[in-house]
């Protein structure tokens, strides 16, 4: 009996460490992401926030039909910046929950 229990002791340690390993590879590539996603969103928020100005100023020389145009496409970039500003939170989230795993598997080793 102590023989399989050594043995499956180590198949488990061993298998601990690979999934420590794997996952610590996937926290790379999450980080990776997530910086190529937020340096993106940073650029899309200083064009979003120029954007923005620029309607307000243009809105108050247009006519009432392409006004009401100007401010449905406000309205669809500013959309468009939530969902940016969203996958930027949600890959975040998913980056910190992927780490505290590694650092949950790597106590058991």
């Amino acid at each position: 009996m102590g023989l399989f229990d050594k043995k499956e002791k180590s198949l488990k340690q061993e298998f601990t460490k690979k999934n420590v390993r794997l996952n610590k590879e996937a926290v790379k590539e999450i980080e990776e992401l997530y910086d190529d996603l937020k340096s993106g969103y940073e650029g899309i928020e200083a064009v979003v926030a120029e954007f923005k100005k620029l309607s307000v100023e243009l809105e108050q020389r247009l006519q009432d039909g392409d006004r009401e145009k100007m401010q449905d496409l406000s309205k669809k970039v500013v959309k468009i910046d939530k969902l940016v500003r969203d996958a930027v939170r949600d890959v975040r989230d998913v980056l910190r929950n992927q780490k505290k795993r590694v650092k949950e598997a790597a106590g058991e080793i």
